[in-house]
């Protein structure tokens, strides 16, 4: 397995020819305002006057984009080329770097709802890395705590000056984004259930949700890969691993994991109980929360962690979300918790989330996301 790449996400939004190509998908679902069908053509037309801009403008090859209302696929649209010479078009597949962390924290619930793993049973049962079994820490680490980011983990040990995992802070605690927790918990799974993570994946949340084109490992159709384009101005060579991360290097396209996101908003196969505590504030991120700029702002968000999403709470507006960012690559998924409207959106340009920022203020104007996603550009 090949080390991930080092550009990985962070923690939050924004933490911080180019004509459009088929738009395919479900029927607008109706909304609770008048006229629905006729606001959403108008903001079609829109987007494909503004997306190839926003392309230029930022030196990003494609953007793909799907629209969500009341939990259903209004529309996807996707813009730009996948590789020299090769429009995007919506079976592209993305390399959606970090945005892998919410599908892998669904498929860790759906194994707890069917009985399979304890949300917070100890991790060491069946996995204890060599680096931190001198630790005693190491067993008060559970599924929960790394699906919230409370391990104590740097993002990854080779990020440290000893290149070896080491707790920077006691489990359970604070805040913490790792990569490394996730793939601690990854392989407790593995270890627990024999079987490996594609597969479990696939049996629990890419199958019942019906994201035929998507994987941890290899595409099939490598053709249909979108290269990644860095801040250097030129295209790279795709990240691919052999064996499953659940942090990092999910193939997807755009259709598939706006499937994946309705399927979140609606708690499509998910016990109740389970998808509360998935939408819950687990920790405040008290760093990114002190951020804002009341100034700039008009509302600023408390911001923390859930089991596998970020939380944004406005006071009357609450958004999950997650991005991602590897080199030549950047992605957003995002959906409020009131409405079930929300958005993906996937590039392959290292400045994608300036693309990402665009759509944000273009699509859900009157929000305080929005106004928020301004204070960034």
């Amino acid at each position: 397995m090949t080390a991930p790449r080092r550009g990985l996400l962070l923690l939050p939004l924004i933490l911080a020819a180019c004509a459009p190509r088929a738009s395919s998908s479900a029927a607008p679902a109706p909304a609770p305002e008048a006229a629905p069908a006729r606001r959403i053509s108008a903001l079609t037309d829109e987007v494909d006057r503004q997306a190839p801009l926003w392309l230029v403008r930022h030196q990003v090859p494609s953007v793909a984009i799907a629209y969500i209302r009341n939990g259903r696929v209004a529309w996807t649209r996707v813009y730009g080329e996948q590789a020299p010479g090769v429009p995007a078009t919506p079976a592209t597949l993305y390399n959606v770097a970090s945005l892998a962390k919410p599908v892998s924290a669904e498929t860790m619930l759906r194994l707890a709802a069917a009985g399979r793993v304890s949300l917070d049973e100890p991790l060491a049962g069946f996995w204890v890395d060599p680096d931190v079994a001198a630790d005693p820490r190491h067993q008060r680490l559970t599924p929960r705590i790394a699906l919230s980011h409370r391990t104590g983990f740097p993002n990854w040990r080779f990020q440290t000056e000893g290149k070896t995992l080491a707790f920077q802070r006691d489990p359970g605690t604070t805040l913490g984004y790792s990569g490394e927790g996730f793939e601690y918990a990854r392989r407790f799974a593995q270890q627990k259930l024999d079987a490996e993570w594609e597969s479990l994946a696939r049996r629990y949340v890419m199958g019942p949700l019906r994201m035929n084109s998507t994987t941890y490992t290899h595409p099939a159709a490598a053709a249909r890969v979108a290269l990644p384009f860095g801040r250097e101005g030129r295209y790279g060579e795709p990240s691919v691993q052999d064996s499953a991360l659940a942090s990092d290097d999910l193939y997807t396209t755009v259709g598939d994991y706006a499937a994946f996101l309705t399927g979140v908003i609606r708690r499509d196969g998910l016990p109740a109980a389970y998808a509360a505590q998935r939408d819950s504030m687990h920790v405040v991120n008290e760093e990114s929360t002190a951020r804002c700029d009341r100034a700039a702002v008009a509302h600023c968000p408390r911001v923390g962690m859930g089991l596998g999403w970020e939380i944004l709470e406005f006071g009357g507006e609450t958004v999950r979300m997650h991005s991602g960012a590897d080199w030549g690559e950047s992605t957003l998924a995002f959906y409020f918790a009131e409405t079930g409207d929300g958005a993906v959106i996937l590039t392959n340009g290292a400045n994608g989330m300036k693309v990402s920022l665009e759509a944000v203020e273009l699509l859900f104007p009157a929000t305080r996301l929005a106004d928020y996603a301004r204070s960034f550009r």
